[in-house]
Order: structure tokens, then C-alpha cells, then sequence
């Protein structure tokens, strides 16, 4: 569903990416892990074609660099912190419904799904940073895109609201959701996801390598006599 190969991106003539490949099967969870600066946030907005990288990038079959929007209409995003002026929950789902194609009241009706239906005429300022996340969510949902890409969704949110979060994100993982996620969080990407893909310094770091097994030599063999 997602191929990655050889992305390089360089910023101000500072290495952000070092040739960065990996492979998502469609409904796999996969998460980009390490450190603040290892290149996860890249990764990401290079599949969403925002920064000029190179190398290959492609979303189910759809080149993002030649394709941008047939690739790009197959994904929903939710970034770490959503911004939405002045709007009305209801709005930002309706606009990109409009966007999409689809049906602006079955994609405010998402606002059921993330629990958030009794607020839709409520501005977004007025909500806490785990409800603002949700209705983040939802309006990556709109049009039921077969991919998400999930940057740091929790990192701003209290215990209560990552909770929340990460009950919501699991039902649709439980129903097969592709699934890209960018975190720093173990208990996010040990709940939510299939395998890791790490990175360190802009590249894929090699997986830690398995502690050396210890031959067992029969005495006799070491003392060069005798039957085994």
C-alpha cells in the first residue's frame, strides 16, 4: 500500500533524510520511532508530497510526486497539532468533504464516531487539546481514505486524552486500517501498531542484533577423545 525508497531530503543544506526505504502492506500498522530529529516528521511529509525530497514515494500504486493528487486523496492525516481558527466542529469536515466529493452530512455524521456529535455547532477553541485531536481524526476520515498518517497525535494530550485517542485509532486498526505512525511513545506503538521501523540521523537503523548463542562443546570433544 505504501513503497518508500531512497528518501533524501535536504533543508538549508542540512540532511533531514539519508535514503530512507521501507514497504507498508495494506492493513499493516507500521511505526517510524527514535529520537527528536531522526527524521520521522520527514518521512511523513514526503509521503504527502510537501517537501522536495528525492527517491521514490507511492500510495497505492500512486506516484506522490507525479500522481500528487490521485496519491494524495487516498490518505487521511492527523499531525501532532491541528489548527482550526475560529470554525465550528462541523465545518472543517464539511469543507473537506467538499473537497473529496463526498457527502457533507455523512462526513459531519464522523463526528459520532470520535464522540463528538453533541458539540458540532461548538468553535474549536473552546475545545481540550484530546477533543481537538478527535476532530483532527475525523476529518481525516472524510471520504474513508484507505491510508492514515499519524504524526505525534498524542504528544499533546494528558493521560485522559491519549487514552481516549488510542481507543478510537484501535477500532479502526480492528477493522484493518493502513496505518503509518510517527511517535516516541512505547505504549503508543506497542498498543497500535504491527512492527517498527527505526530511524536514527535521517536513515533506517539496523535492528539490534541477536545476542550470540553459546555452543555447548561435550567435555570429551574438548579434550579431543572419546565419543560425543
Amino acid at each position: 500500500m505504501i513503497v518508500a525508497r531512497d528518501l533524501r531530503l535536504a533543508l538549508d543544506g542540512h540532511v533531514i533524510l539519508a535514503g530512507v526505504s521501507f514497504d507498508v502492506a495494506r492493513g499493516e500498522a507500521v511505526a517510524l520511532v527514535g529520537p527528536n530529529g531522526s527524521g520521522k516528521t520527514s518521512v511523513i511529509r514526503c509521503l504527502l508530497g510537501l517537501v522536495p525530497f528525492t527517491g521514490y514515494a507511492a500510495i497505492g500504486g500512486r506516484d506522490v510526486v507525479r500522481e500528487p493528487v490521485a496519491a494524495r486523496v487516498q490518505v487521511g492525516y492527523v499531525p501532532q497539532r491541528a489548527a482550526f481558527g475560529d470554525a465550528r466542529a462541523a465545518e472543517p469536515l464539511a469543507f473537506v468533504a467538499r473537497l473529496r466529493g463526498v457527502d457533507a452530512r455523512r462526513a459531519v455524521g464522523l463526528l459520532d464516531a470520535v464522540g463528538l456529535a453533541a458539540h458540532a455547532g461548538e468553535r474549536v477553541r473552546t475545545f481540550s487539546g484530546g477533543m481537538q485531536q478527535r476532530l483532527a481524526l475525523a476529518v481525516a476520515l472524510v471520504g474513508e481514505p484507505p491510508v492514515l498518517l499519524l504524526d505525534e497525535p498524542s504528544a499533546s494530550l494528558d493521560a485522559d486524552g491519549q487514552r481516549t485517542f488510542f481507543d478510537i485509532v484501535g477500532r479502526l486498526r480492528g477493522r484493518g486500517q493502513t496505518l503509518v505512525l510517527a511517535s516516541h511513545r512505547a505504549e503508543e506503538v506497542e498498543s497500535l501498531t504491527d512492527r517498527v521501523v527505526r530511524l536514527d540521523r535521517g536513515r533506517v537503523a539496523a535492528p539490534p542484533a541477536a545476542k550470540p548463542v553459546a555452543r555447548i562443546v561435550p567435555h570429551a570433544a574438548r579434550r579431543g577423545g572419546g565419543r560425543p
